[in-house]
Parts: C-alpha cells; sequence; structure tokens
C-alpha cells in the first residue's frame, strides 16, 4: 500500500490554498456583475460545520438547522440607475435526509440526499428603484421602464428543495473527504414584482468537496470548497454569473462529546451575469464572515444526537447583503 503523506502537512496545504484562492476573488478587481439581487443559493456560512469531511458509518443520517439571519443591502448601481436600501431578516428551517452505504470496492461510503428548506418568516423593510432598458425580440427597439417596490412585508413557506444525487465519503487515517454535489431546484414562490420572495426562480447546480483533517492532538481543521453554476431566471431574463465559495472551521475537541471553535466563509462571483435583464452595471459580489462555534454530543434513547451552535458576523460583502447569522442544529444516525 501506498504511504499515506503527512496528514498535518496535507491539512495546512489545503487551508493556505483555498486562503489563497479566495483572497485573491474577494481581492482582485475584474469586470462582472453582480448576482440577481445580491444572493445566490449559497447561504453564509451554511456549508462550514465540525468535521464536515468525515462520515462516521453507514446508515440513514438525519440533519436539521434553523438560522436567524439579520442583513442590510445599501448600494447604488449607477450603470442602471438602481437604488438600494434593503434590511432582511430571516428565520429558516432546513430539514436534510440522506442514507450512505458501506461501499468496500470504492474503500469508502455511497449514498444520496435531499434537502427541504421553508422560511419560517422573511420580513423586509425598504424601498428600491430602478430603471432599465427593456430590447424587444420583435421589433429589436429599446423601451424604457421604471420599476418601484415600496415597504417590502412578510412572508413564509417553501423554499427551493435541494438534492443530493451523490454523496461519496473516503477516509485516510486523520484525513477525510467527502464529495457531494447538490442540485437547487425552483420550488418556492417567486413574483418579480415583490421583494420577499421565498426561491431563487432558478436552478443552480453547486459542486462540493469537503476535507477535515482530525489529529491525535485532537485540533480539527475542515474546509469545503463549493462552485455554483446557475441557470437563467426566465421570468426577468437574467443569468447571475457562478459563484465560488468556501467555509472553514478550526476546533479543538475537549473529548469524544464536546469540542469548541471558529468559523467563517468565503466567496466570490468569478463569471460576468448575462441575459436581456442584466442591465444594473459591471459589478462582482463577494463576502466573507467569521464567528465561533460549539458541539455537543449527548445520548438520547441509545442514539447519538449531536447538537451544534455558531455564529457568524459578516466582515465585509460587495454588492451583497452583510449581517450576523446565528444556527442551531441537531444531526443524529439511525
Amino acid at each position: 500500500m501506498r504511504k499515506a503523506r503527512n496528514p498535518v502537512f496535507v491539512a495546512t496545504a489545503t487551508v493556505i490554498l483555498f486562503g489563497i484562492l479566495s483572497a485573491g476573488l474577494l481581492l482582485t478587481p475584474s469586470p462582472g456583475r453582480a448576482a440577481e439581487g445580491g444572493v445566490s443559493h449559497y447561504i453564509q456560512g451554511a456549508y462550514g460545520d465540525f468535521l464536515m469531511g468525515l462520515i462516521p458509518g453507514r446508515g440513514f443520517y438525519v440533519r436539521n438547522d434553523t438560522f436567524y439571519q439579520s442583513s442590510h443591502m445599501d448600494s447604488t448601481l449607477k450603470g442602471g440607475k438602481a437604488f438600494a436600501g434593503i434590511t432582511d431578516t430571516t428565520v429558516m428551517n432546513i430539514t436534510k435526509l440522506s442514507y450512505l452505504f458501506d461501499v468496500p470496492a470504492m474503500g469508502g461510503f455511497l449514498g444520496a440526499g435531499i434537502g427541504v428548506p421553508v422560511i419560517i418568516n422573511e420580513h423586509i423593510t425598504g424601498d428600491v428603484a430602478a430603471d432599465y432598458t427593456h430590447r424587444s425580440r420583435k421589433t429589436g427597439l429599446d423601451t424604457p421602464h421604471h420599476i418601484d417596490f415600496g415597504g417590502g412585508g412578510d412572508r413564509g413557506g417553501l423554499s427551493d428543495i435541494f438534492l443530493m444525487p451523490i454523496i461519496a465519503g473516503w477516509s485516510f487515517g486523520e484525513c477525510h473527504l467527502v464529495a457531494s454535489p447538490i442540485i437547487f431546484l425552483p420550488t418556492g414562490y417567486y413574483n418579480s414584482r415583490k421583494l420577499t420572495n421565498l426561491g431563487m426562480n432558478y436552478t443552480s447546480f453547486d459542486g462540493n468537496v469537503a476535507f477535515t483533517w482530525l489529529g491525535k492532538s485532537n485540533f480539527e481543521v475542515s474546509v469545503n470548497a463549493g462552485y455554483m453554476i446557475n441557470t437563467e431566471n426566465v421570468t426577468t431574463r437574467y443569468l447571475s454569473g457562478n459563484q465560488l465559495h468556501a467555509d472553514w472551521t478550526v476546533a479543538y475537541h475537549f473529548n469524544e462529546r464536546l469540542a469548541l471553535g471558529a468559523v467563517g466563509y468565503l466567496f466570490a462571483q468569478t463569471t460576468p451575469d448575462s441575459g436581456s435583464g442584466a442591465t444594473m452595471g459591471s459589478f462582482l459580489s463577494s463576502g466573507s464572515g467569521i464567528g465561533p462555534a460549539a458541539t455537543y454530543t449527548a445520548s438520547v434513547g441509545g442514539k447519538e444526537l449531536m447538537l451544534i451552535a455558531k455564529w457568524l458576523h459578516g466582515t465585509g460583502a460587495g454588492n451583497s447583503p452583510i449581517g450576523d447569522t446565528v444556527y442551531a442544529s441537531f444531526a443524529i444516525k439511525f
């Protein structure tokens, strides 16, 4: 058998690589446009977790996340004369169900899963005014339009369901790896003339790879990197650019039940928007955040129930909302 590389070297190199790549994307200016509305199917910090690259064994897994997010977006896009001053507070619950098989032929685990997100309530206040020009496909003529959204409001219900058609995991001593592409479906309520929407009205494909190093010293370093490719919003004729995102965790495990650490995220748009509805000028969306996290595993009915809490504070944003997100989660294996 081939000798494995030093796990400390592998973990360190991985973190440095993602750090350099993400920082470069966030700090290097390049032409493009912000994702439609400054948001996408990626939720800041949602992928960052303890042991995110480790599958403990075969079985049926249930994961539930409830989070509260308060954010603000205040920007002026001169190219399309779009002015925004929006405050958004959202309470959302996401249930993920997955089943993993032990596959000796591949030396790891293989399975699939589904996620069902429900927005308990989304409250938006603020005003948006937009002047834009639409070109008719029949006549080839440009027609000026003005949209004025006022006040915001409240809304709740089913958001965009996502599928995990393949979940594959491997362990190499102290190092662990999980590959899990995700497909987001446009199942949530959407109205282009409303501020309170429950979905994006387009499909997204998000390729994700998670890595965890858990050393004998009980220190953990975990990174999840993903690349999201969006399809066109057929209502607004807006195709949001692709997005690179990275979530990380650094933690210390006091024992098999308790761990404390820090979590963070970075994301950046890598390609320009397109479509006849992309008339808002040349901007890139990006963001970063950091915060504390804790986990405790309790024995309940003969099962191990993992409890997770984390708080992420936005430290930077470009053409995207910035604020605070608090998560309360649990996971259990049957």
